[in-house]
């Protein structure tokens, strides 16, 4: 795969063609940079700045609250974007992300020079209202369901909307005393649903980490627990 395709891959850029991609790249100065394995591309708290894009290799989010003892995991891989949703306002970062491999090659637009190509190019803008669009389709009428007497649902729902939709290797790491307590239910109601979640090969847990086995199928889950 030429660096061309890869690039025209990564989601905010589908549907462009090369030579309009070349016109990008004659208007605005991207920057490439490269990673080894654990080196860290972007810092919690870090105000965004900058738009990324992992055109090689892997990147593992980390996502870490002052209010949880546990952290979120994933993995995202080439080609992508890296956390579009904070290019738009004055945002920081609530997420570690670090090189997940050697030789993670990284693309970095300016926040400032990013915006002109949304204003610029129709299908770039096209492209990141889909992106938005994705964590705003939970009707209000869903979102109170799930804020209810449904742990099985809050649970699917809480990992759904804080990883993206193509990433893999998603975990909670942690013990499950921390986890069951930040969701608010008794151990007993949260070990019956893990326990049927392992069962029906959503996941796989034991006192350390729950994994994620098939984000779809997690996706497909929530949907029953919320008929």
């Amino acid at each position: 795969m030429s660096i061309y395709d890869s690039l025209l891959q990564i989601p905010l850029f589908t549907g462009l063609s090369i030579e309009t991609f070349n016109e990008i790249i004659e208007k605005f100065k991207l920057d490439f940079l490269n990673y080894n394995k654990n080196d860290i591309i972007i810092k919690k708290g870090e105000e965004c700045n900058e738009t990324r894009f992992v055109i090689s290799g892997s990147v593992k989010y980390e996502l870490i609250s002052n209010c949880i003892k546990f952290k979120l995991t994933e993995t995202v891989s080439a080609p992508n974007d890296i956390l579009p949703d904070y290019i738009v306002g004055n945002n920081q970062y609530p997420t570690n992300v670090y090189a997940a491999e050697d030789n993670t090659g990284i693309m970095i637009i300016s926040k400032n020079d990013f915006l002109s190509i949304i204003q610029n190019y129709k299908t770039v803008l096209l492209n990141y209202l889909i992106f938005l669009s994705r964590k705003a389709q939970t009707p209000i009428e869903t979102f109170d369901r799930v804020a209810a007497d449904n742990f099985k649902a809050r649970f699917a729902f809480w990992i759904l909307y804080h990883t993206n939709y193509n990433s893999s290797e998603i975990a909670l790491v942690g013990k499950y005393k921390d986890i069951y307590s930040f969701f608010g239910v008794q151990r007993t109601i949260f070990c019956n649903a893990i326990e049927e979640m392992q069962g029906l090969g959503i996941l796989t847990a034991d006192n350390k980490m729950i994994k994620i086995l098939d984000r779809k199928m997690l996706s497909a889950y929530y949907r029953k627990q919320i008929e």
